[in-house]
């Protein structure tokens, strides 16, 4: 990943050899021209190189390969992420370099892919800590292009903050840069599109998405990524839940036909179908759908099967469905502590918890709340440390356990000062 300028390949090369400035001059090349080549004050003839490149022994091409070359080489190779060790470093390595060279071209691409990488292993600190430098990037190339990537991709960072109303902002930008020539950009119209559809249902807004799903159900056919495709007949599938019967059944079939002989990837979806349904009154038709996914969910490893169940017991509490979030709870319980999935266990202990503070049982739900905490503080991040204790202080002061409620309060509050 090392790029070097040719005074640089110079240098090492007749240090490596142990030649002096002077044993390397000879007709046309003094000690101070050397010395100016070597620091890339000046820039050598080809004659020269010629020279050099027998005198040291080292190729003729290779010497003159422009820095430029070599990061266009680096950028080919980190494209390929697959095949490169310490990959973010490569990436600040490269960006730093093209921009020291003011190679801007090449930086926007180095920054994105050290955006998305961020964004992978959703290191939110390191995405803020560039978002300045790559709009900076955007501003000095000063074309639509580079803006409709940049604001796509802070869409993508707001989503995943849950900042979903921001995200929407920045994908409406980003469209915004397609302008009239959308016929060359339909798949990334599509990816947008689909990427602002994530938001409105991550805020539960239906009302919002109508004309943007059938949009999107007009470019499905230009969309050529396979795996955008499976995720927007995924999503499509759910929208139309919503407004559109038959445009549901068309859409679950290919999202299935898609995900054949992914199990894992079929249940979660028909969780997904299972909830717009819910959503939509149709309480009955979702709760079936709920159960076939838990019985294709026997069919797929047991951790599999555990996640399912604690995924679906949050989203029954939230639509208020108790009684069927009672039932799978106890079977969460013992397929978590059976696999001894301590992040699992946490979950089951915690809507164990809730669920018995619903029905009065106060004693209960605080021997569960206590261990789901004891469970949490091996596993949880901090953030999710200090949402519990918040949750065990509104438990306590709805029991009446004023200090129990004031001491767990506070307790989140330090913690919260470490963040």
């Amino acid at each position: 990943m090392e790029v070097l300028a040719t005074g640089e390949k110079i240098k090492r090369a007749r240090v490596y050899k142990g030649l002096t400035l002077k044993e390397m001059c000879g007709e046309g090349l003094s000690i101070s021209k050397l010395s100016c080549i070597e620091n890339n004050k000046i820039k050598a003839e080809p004659e020269v190189l010629q020279y050099i490149s027998k005198k040291l022994d080292i190729d003729y091409a290779y010497l003159i390969e422009s820095t430029k070359t070599q990061l266009e080489r680096n950028l080919k190779t980190l494209k390929n992420r697959k095949s490169v060790e310490d990959y973010e470093e490569a990436l600040i390595y490269s960006l730093n370099f093209s921009l020291k060279s003011d190679y801007y071209n090449l930086a926007f691409e180095f920054i994105h892919l050290l955006f998305l990488y961020y964004l992978e292993i959703k290191a939110s600190d390191k995405i803020q800590d560039i978002t300045t430098t790559y709009y900076h990037i955007c501003y000095k190339l000063g074309k639509d292009d580079y803006y409709l990537v940049y604001y796509s991709d802070m869409g993508k960072y707001l989503y995943m903050s849950k900042e979903y109303d921001q995200g929407i902002i920045y994908y409406n930008l980003s469209r915004n840069m397609i302008g009239e020539d959308i016929n060359e950009k339909e798949m990334k119209l599509a990816e947008i599109i689909y990427n602002e559809i994530l938001c409105y249902l991550s805020m539960k807004d239906f009302s919002s998405i109508d004309k943007l799903a059938f949009q999107l159900d007009a470019l499905v056919d230009k969309i050529k990524d396979q795996d955008l495709l499976g995720k927007v007949y995924h999503v499509l599938a759910v929208v139309f839940v919503t407004i559109d019967e038959d445009k549901f059944k068309e859409y679950e079939v290919k999202t299935y036909q898609y995900y054949q002989g992914m199990e894992d990837k079929i249940c979660k979806v028909m969780l997904d179908f299972a909830f717009a349904m819910i959503y939509m009154d149709l309480k009955d038709q979702g709760i079936e759908y709920i159960r076939r996914g838990l019985d294709l969910c026997y069919q797929c490893e047991e951790s599999i099967r555990v996640k399912y169940i604690v995924n679906c017991i949050g989203r029954l509490m939230e639509n208020h469905i108790f009684d069927l979030a009672e039932e799978f709870c106890d079977m969460a319980l013992n397929y978590a502590i059976k696999s001894g999935n301590g992040k699992h266990i946490e979950k089951a202990y915690y809507y164990k918890a809730v669920l018995l503070e619903k029905k009065g049982k106060s004693e209960e739900a605080e021997m569960y709340m206590n261990l789901s905490l004891d469970a949490l503080f091996k596993h949880g991040s901090k953030s999710e440390k200090i949402n519990r204790y918040i949750n065990v202080a509104n438990m306590y002061y709805k029991l009446g356990g004023v200090k129990e409620a004031l001491k767990y309060l506070t307790l989140a509050m330090r913690l919260e000062d470490t963040l």
